[in-house]
């Protein structure tokens, strides 16, 4: 089925072109005159298909004449077809943002637009999906499409030792046969009907109640109903603003719109004084006020966020603690406070630092690789990107400089030549007043022929001491730069193990999180470590580590139920991870806004200690 009906699809046998020879329109003939008067009488039938990947030529021209002679209530689609007369739908696969825009803008343009399949949703996938929404909500043509598919189909199963696990082409004594490996998993839902995060994605850009900002600032929106039978009256509005993550007021908001009609609605919103650090979100939550047959009272329909008032990275520093440092033999102690740490600039890095029994040494060092994405295999980015997985590796040490204490902090500068690229790295650690580290790292390969990022940022190896995660970002699934829509900037808490989404089939790439302010890591007492953007930030915790996730060129036959979760934390913090894509999953990359191209990079954030 496809939506609310089903299009019935007559299969062919495409070898030989038989799409062109006279000696098979018989057979065609027969199976579509046999599908028709089959199901002529079901409504649930709505519209007619010619076939798939079959080619199009004469024999299909005379069915489509065929069917529309004998039952002409229904359009026939034959996305095979493309523009060519005889499909009354235009329906292609998998369509590039810009040939959908063509199509959009040109007036000449009468037929319906509506993809037969797109955005494909294998594994972590589903990217720039709000971009085919842009076109189709502003253009009467473009109807929307059918994302390939619905569900993972995988097969549950157990291994010699009697473990559960979906199995997917090449299990079950396919290893050595042709098989198409996950293919067949590229589902919107897990093999056990577990939503996808994409799904997520998905349910943000298709809800029918669209909230705008006609004037957020002062309190202004606009609320348009894209039901076709339903008034709004039926559902409760709710909104509420926060400051910083934390709720400050909220209201209910009266609505009443028949279906198709819109509104500009006035809220009584607080006006604020500026205060630097301070920014104000704005939500909306859409449920249902009564039980139906499918939803249950209280569900939510829809949501939308918007960006009231505020600045959260114009911050100013202030401390009443005072900073004492000692620089001798090779080595820099600090006292602030309760906190001390002590660096070694001769190896370039923390060997302590500490608050009473709370103590973290683990600082980031720099990274650039993440674990392949089915997306990224289709588009052979281990192949063009790999250079990246080992630029980490065999860094040397240029140069420490420990500059004069000043009214900020003390600030260490650390050189590093990344040796395996060849690539400066410089690394500035600013000890400030409160103890607390600030964090920059900077690299620059503009004269250089290395390819694109797949991330910029750093990472740390932590124990499982740190089995609990708040931060202040999108969330509270996993989002990308490019999947992020559904994903509201608020104040989450779970534990680090339920970070990794193991619904994925095949592992891979997983667990990111976007526009972070802040986020921290601490064990059942509450004691551990916080980091603080000076800029939005990526991250990732979770018990897998990128070498665990990565199969290296090619896919090998792993599942989930492969790699138990570590007794390890593998924390990453970046400036920007690549978008995981989703225009297909052969080929296509992530759309340029959403990939790395630059050639220099540079970010900040603040590492602090939580308890003692």
């Amino acid at each position: 089925t496809h939506g609310l009906g089903a299009e019935f699809q007559a299969w062919f046998d495409k070898s030989k072109h038989p799409a062109y020879l006279p000696e098979w329109a018989p057979a065609h003939v027969d199976r579509t005159v046999r599908m028709v008067e089959r199901d002529k009488n079901h409504p649930s039938i709505i519209i007619w298909s010619l076939g798939n990947e079959c080619g199009n030529g004469q024999v299909f021209h005379d069915n489509y004449k065929w069917i529309k002679n004998r039952d002409n209530t229904r359009p026939v689609q034959f996305e095979q077809a493309g523009e060519d007369w005889n499909t009354d739908i235009v329906c292609p696969m998998y369509p590039s943002i810009g040939s959908m825009k063509r199509y959009a803008a040109d007036t000449t343009k009468t037929r319906p637009y509506i993809m037969c399949e797109y955005s494909h949703a294998m594994g972590n996938s589903n990217g720039n999906f709000k971009e085919y929404f842009d076109i189709i909500r502003n253009s009467k043509n473009m109807q929307g499409g059918f994302i390939w598919d619905w569900v993972d189909q995988g097969i549950k199963t157990k291994d010699l030792n009697g473990k559960e696990f979906w199995a997917y082409g090449g299990d079950l004594g396919g290893f050595y046969w042709q098989n198409d490996e996950n293919g067949v998993a590229d589902g919107m839902v897990s093999s056990d009907r577990t939503p996808d995060p994409g799904a997520y994605e998905v349910k943000q850009i298709y809800q029918n109640v669209w909230i705008t900002d006609k004037a957020v600032s002062r309190g202004l929106v606009t609320i348009e109903n894209n039901y076709d039978f339903t008034n709004l009256s039926e559902y409760n509005f709710k909104w509420i603003l926060f400051r910083n993550g934390v709720q400050i007021k909220e209201g209910i908001l009266p609505v009443q719109l028949a279906p198709h009609q819109k509104k500009d609605f006035q809220l009584n919103l607080p006006m604020f004084k500026a205060e630097a650090g301070s920014e104000f979100y704005l939500n909306f939550s859409v449920t249902t006020k009564n039980a139906s047959a499918s939803l249950d009272a209280g569900f939510e329909v829809a949501k939308e966020q918007f960006k009231y008032a505020g600045d959260y990275f114009a911050k100013e520093f202030k401390t009443d603690t005072k900073l004492v440092v000692k620089n001798e033999n090779n080595k820099i102690s600090f006292t602030a406070g309760n906190v001390k740490g002590e660096f070694d600039t001769k190896n370039a890095r923390f060997t302590n630092y500490f608050n009473g029994s709370n103590r973290f040494t683990n600082f980031l060092e720099p990274y650039f690789w993440r674990a392949p994405t089915d997306n990224d295999f289709g588009n052979d980015m281990p192949g063009k990107l790999g250079v990246w997985k080992s630029a980490h590796l065999n860094k040397q040490l240029k140069n420490v400089k420990v500059g004069e204490q000043t009214a900020a902090g003390l600030t260490i500068n650390v050189s590093w030549l990344l040796g395996n690229i060849n690539v400066p790295y410089e690394i500035t650690y600013l000890i400030q007043n409160d103890g607390s580290v600030k964090v920059t790292g900077a690299m620059d390969f503009t004269n250089t022929q290395l390819p694109e990022l797949p991330r910029f940022g750093m990472r740390t190896t932590l124990s499982n001491w740190y089995t609990d995660l708040s931060y202040y970002g999108r969330g509270p699934h996993e989002n990308y730069i490019d999947r992020n829509h559904g994903s509201f900037l608020g104040i989450y808490s779970d534990k680090v193990a339920n970070q990794y989404y193991k619904g994925y089939i095949r592992p891979q790439e997983s667990g990111n999180k976007t526009d972070v302010r802040w986020l921290s890591l601490t064990n059942n007492q509450g004691m551990g470590v916080k980091i603080e953007g000076a800029q939005a930030l990526g991250f990732t915790a979770i018990n897998h580590s990128v070498e665990d996730l990565d199969p290296g060129l090619t896919k090998k036959q792993q599942h989930p139920t492969d790699l138990p979760p570590r007794n390890q934390v593998f924390l990453s913090v970046d400036l920007k991870q690549r978008g995981v894509g989703g225009d297909d999953s052969w080929g296509s990359l992530p759309h340029a806004q959403y990939r790395l191209m630059d050639k220099k990079y540079s970010y900040s954030y603040t590492v602090s200690l939580i308890g003692q």
